[in-house]
């Protein structure tokens, strides 16, 4: 259950980046709506701007008209009668006997009068009356305000979001609880339950005999070293007799020597034949209760545990008593048994394959990921809001536009200005004309008809200087107000419909359009977290199936088991009865060989007696 439990804690990890996700949620959306409109709503802005500028310049360009046509108006009827003088008295100058080679300029003079009639051209005047007091809106305020409402879409989105991310939070912490359950459904610690406690009811049965477990470990090593040396003295008793009759044989010049060492290597061949004798009963018995356990250990237990065949053995019915029924006790499936569980362990197969739980627990149910994101997805997915309406164009604003199209501005002939404009303010050039008279002046030889062309040439200057150079100025100026009118009027009543149009499709849709784009968002969103969801519950499922639920760690037990009891015990305890058997073997011919030097190594006289 313990790793069960650290499966479950891991949830921790996606929770943390959802967590971290819904904190930059609000914002993220408030961007991209912003983001994706400004394009739209900056041009129909723009737009607007564009037509608060026409009026304006056109206001200004229809005063401008009207107050130079009335300005040149009046120019022209004050200039009529001082230019009539001026060529009556000219011409008559001119046409003076006196005056030498005037004829020549006499028919320019006879040319000059008025040329543009400003009284002619249109009056722009209803025009201006129609436009009068307009416009009765600040547009740069109005287009300033809808400017900045339209940029506090992101913070206006972080407000009207804080609720639903509050409430994302709970849910993913409902969604935590949910995850628990896992752990507290999971149903591998009923299926390994009984094999647990059979395991540590074996242990806790095992704890008193582990002292007398020790106390026989000690009695063994007695036994043995008893035993080995007793077949240590019975040897070191024949190596002492050989050396000491050897000995007395190699002295049998003296026959003292000869003597004793005959006598004593004798005896103490006789001293080993008795030990033989003594104990070689008992070391036959114990070899053979030795050999008897290790033996069958070796050849039933342990050979069969190599290859396997002892788990076929326990699989066999009838072989155990029931209440030994390995495959009750360790919940093994009905069509399996501990040799195939084996086998599947040791391959690294998972209690939940070996025990074949698909059956009776249905994971994948338990891991569907609709039944711990359905509360987050459903409230994501229900989620509007309001991020209020960008007022682009204010009712008085859309009125002055509405005006400035039927003001008329478009109806205004601006031909026949233009056509009064090609003629200049006096037909004949007065500047060229002073200048003929100058040219005449310095011809004549009357001094009186040179002073009096002097005299009219100068005036000729002034009245150009004084009065027809004003009304140039105002002709170009008006001139600069037409051509502007000129091109605005074909195409005014058009672009404030379409700004008009424009403006109240983007203030219609941009509700519509941020609802949409908050759907995308939130629709990203919620796939983008699905697959957290997803990926965890799935790693959930691979590791409670191979590696919290692995079985590998039992079948290294049994193989450790046999390990100790072959490795560690039988074959050691094999080897010891072998060797002790291989000793006592040898103690027959020990036995003979030691009787017969003995007749060797005593003297004579001693084998006669």
């Amino acid at each position: 259950r313990q790793g069960v439990q650290m499966v479950v804690d891991k949830f921790e990890v996606p929770r943390k980046q959802i967590s971290s996700d819904l904190g930059g949620l609000s914002r993220s959306v408030g961007l991209s709506i912003h983001a994706q409109l400004q394009a739209v709503t900056y041009a129909a802005l723009a737009d607007l701007q564009d037509r608060a500028a026409d009026l304006q310049t056109s206001l200004h360009h229809l005063q401008i008209v009207h107050r130079t046509a009335r300005a040149l108006a009046a120019a022209r009827a004050e200039l009529e009668p001082a230019l009539r003088e001026r060529r009556r008295r000219v011409v008559a100058l001119l046409d003076d006997p006196r005056c030498t080679s005037c004829a020549s300029v006499l028919g320019r003079a006879q040319g000059l009068q008025l040329g543009a009639d400003y009284g002619k051209v249109p009056s722009v005047e209803r025009v201006l009356k129609v436009l009068a007091g307009l416009p009765r809106s600040d547009f740069a305020e109005m287009i300033r305000q809808g400017n900045g409402t339209f940029n506090s879409i992101p913070e206006l989105a972080v407000e009207r979001m804080a609720q639903v991310i509050q409430d994302l939070r709970a849910d993913l912490a409902r969604t935590a609880e949910k995850v628990q359950s896992i752990a507290d459904g999971f149903p591998l610690p009923d299926y390994t339950r009984p094999a647990s406690e059979a395991l540590a009811e074996a242990e806790q049965r095992s704890r008193p005999y582990l002292r007398e477990a020790e106390r026989f470990e000690r009695y063994r090593w007695i036994a043995g070293t008893v035993l080995c040396s007793i077949i240590l003295l019975i040897l070191a008793c024949n190596v002492t007799g050989m050396a000491l009759g050897a000995y007395g044989l190699s002295k049998r010049e003296d026959p003292s020597d000869y003597e004793c060492g005959g006598e004593a290597g004798a005896k103490f061949l006789l001293l080993g034949v008795g030990l033989a004798f003594l104990f070689s009963w008992l070391l036959i018995l114990l070899v053979f209760a030795t050999f008897l356990v290790g033996g069958n250990i070796q050849t039933l237990v342990c050979r069969n545990w190599v290859n396997q065949e002892i788990y076929k053995f326990i699989d066999t019915p009838g072989n155990l008593p029931p209440s030994m029924n390995l495959t009750r006790q360790l919940n093994l499936r009905r069509d399996s048994n501990l040799s195939s569980a084996y086998r599947e362990c040791k391959s690294g197969a998972g209690l939940w394959e070996v025990l074949q739980l698909d059956s009776s627990y249905d994971l994948d149910e338990h891991l569907r990921t609709p039944q711990y994101t359905a509360d987050f997805q459903k409230r994501l997915g229900d989620f509007t809001a309001d991020l209020g309406d960008v007022r682009l164009l204010r009712s008085e604003g859309r009125q002055d536009l509405e005006t400035f199209a039927r003001s008329g501005l478009d109806e205004v002939d601006y031909g026949r200005f233009q056509e009064e404009m090609k003629n200049p303010v006096v037909q004949t050039s007065l500047p060229g004309l002073a200048r003929n008279l100058e040219g005449l002046q310095k011809m004549q030889r009357n001094s009186t008809v040179a002073a009096r062309l002097a005299a009219e040439a100068r005036a000729l200057w002034h009245m150009q200087n004084s009065t027809v150079q004003s009304q140039e100025a105002l002709v170009a100026k008006l001139g600069e107000s037409i051509q502007f009118l000129s091109r605005l009027a074909p195409h005014l009543k058009e672009r404030v419909r379409r700004t008009l149009a424009n403006t109240a499709s983007v203030e219609a849709r941009l509700p519509l359009q941020a609802q949409q784009i908050l759907r995308q968002e939130l629709g990203c969103f919620t796939r983008k977290e699905l697959r957290y969801f997803t990926q965890y519950l799935n790693w959930v499922g691979q590791t409670l199936r191979e590696d919290v639920a692995s079985c590998q760690p039992l079948a290294t037990a049994l193989d450790n088991g046999r390990v100790i009891l072959c490795d560690r015990i039988a074959e050691p305890w094999n080897a010891f009865w072998f060797s002790l058997g291989c000793c006592t073997f040898f103690l027959i011919p020990s036995i003979i060989f030691a009787v017969r030097l003995t007749k060797h190594f005593r003297p004579i006289r001693n084998r006669l007696m």
